[in-house]
């Protein structure tokens, strides 16, 4: 059946090939200019099977309209590719090539006008990505799951955000087949951002859901992690390039590296109203070596604590010294897969 493609295809190439033909003719031929075929740069490869060609577009059923099955027939490169040689000028002697490290640029999910503001710029978005987020999920774009501006104070409101969050996102990584894309199960991976009455920005990484996707309201969060942003005033830096801004774009991460010894949770409790990150380290009676929670949200959002723990390795995150917080502003943010 092979050869008989063959056959029909360099017969059809061959009527419909002249030497004034335009590039479309040649697209669905099976001869090639004569002078490209002289450039000792470009060598012709065949396709030895080219029903793997028809068997690949036969996957994508609903795509694989009549025009397209007429394409693949009598298309070139269903049988004959050329492959060109390029020539890259490699960076001189002392020179680096910044091009490869270059990070992909940042996509976030557009909202309405009316909607609130983002509460992090995207050079904030950048560093987080940067230091805290698994390559699995630099490339996916950015979609704020909660905000406690647009979507209110109700612990059950939240809560059902983030449940309807997580059976879209499964079901369009399950139907489009688009799971594994992003490193197991880095796609429930979520980011809390909390605004203080001081200005100050904190928050933590969890490598799930926060809102546990079972009936357990704690769960281990063993690559999770707790962030500040801070100024470079507060660095003793006030260069700020002359236009007097300062887009508190430092971040300093707590508990990215895991020990051995401890045991991250993140605690959802609707029925008290606390959203938690904690943990601690075994001080070898039974105990543990905390002072309190890393980060906490309670009262609905409307104030906060933190404090020392072992197992985020942080100091407190906000400059109050009893770790007491009141709230401006809830974000949760998530990585989007699939279709959505």
């Amino acid at each position: 059946f092979q050869t008989i493609l063959y056959l029909l295809f360099f017969l059809l190439g061959g009527l419909l090939w002249s030497p004034k033909s335009a590039p479309m003719i040649q697209l669905f031929s099976g001869m090639t200019m004569s002078n490209n075929a002289k450039n000792a740069k470009k060598m012709q490869c065949q396709i030895l099977e080219p029903m793997l060609v028809w068997n690949a577009m036969a996957a994508h059923h609903s795509q694989f309209v009549w025009y397209r099955r007429l394409s693949v027939l009598f298309s070139r490169y269903t049988y004959i590719n050329d492959l060109r040689k390029l020539s890259i000028d490699a960076p001189s002697e002392g020179e680096e090539d910044d091009s490869a490290s270059l990070p992909p640029p940042l996509v976030t999910i557009a909202e309405e006008d009316s909607m609130p503001p983002f509460l992090l710029t995207n050079t904030q978005m950048t560093a987080l990505r940067e230091i805290i987020l698994p390559i699995g999920l630099h490339h996916r774009p950015w979609k704020r799951i909660y905000s406690l501006v647009r979507d209110g104070d109700s612990f059950e409101g939240f809560r059902k955000k983030l449940e309807d969050w997580n059976d879209r996102l499964y079901h369009s990584t399950t139907s489009s087949s688009a799971g594994g894309g992003g490193g197991g199960d880095d796609r429930s991976s979520t980011i809390l951002v909390v605004k203080t009455t001081n200005g100050e920005m904190i928050g933590g990484f969890a490598d799930g859901s926060i809102v546990p996707l079972a009936s357990d309201s704690v769960r281990s969060a063993s690559k999770s992690c707790l962030f500040k942003f801070h100024s470079k005033k507060e660095d003793g830096n006030d260069n700020d390039n002359g236009d007097g801004d300062d887009d508190g774009s430092t971040v300093d991460v707590y508990g990215k590296q895991t020990i051995p010894s401890s045991s991250k949770r993140i605690v959802f409790d609707a029925t008290r109203r606390i959203l938690a990150f904690g943990g601690g380290i075994d001080d070898g009676n039974g105990g543990t070596t905390d002072e309190g929670f890393g980060l906490c949200l309670n009262d609905g959002f409307a104030r906060g604590t933190t404090a020392h723990c072992a197992a985020f390795q942080n100091e407190p995150l906000v400059s109050e010294k009893d770790g007491v917080f009141a709230v401006v502003d809830v974000e949760v943010w998530g990585f989007v897969f699939g279709q959505f």
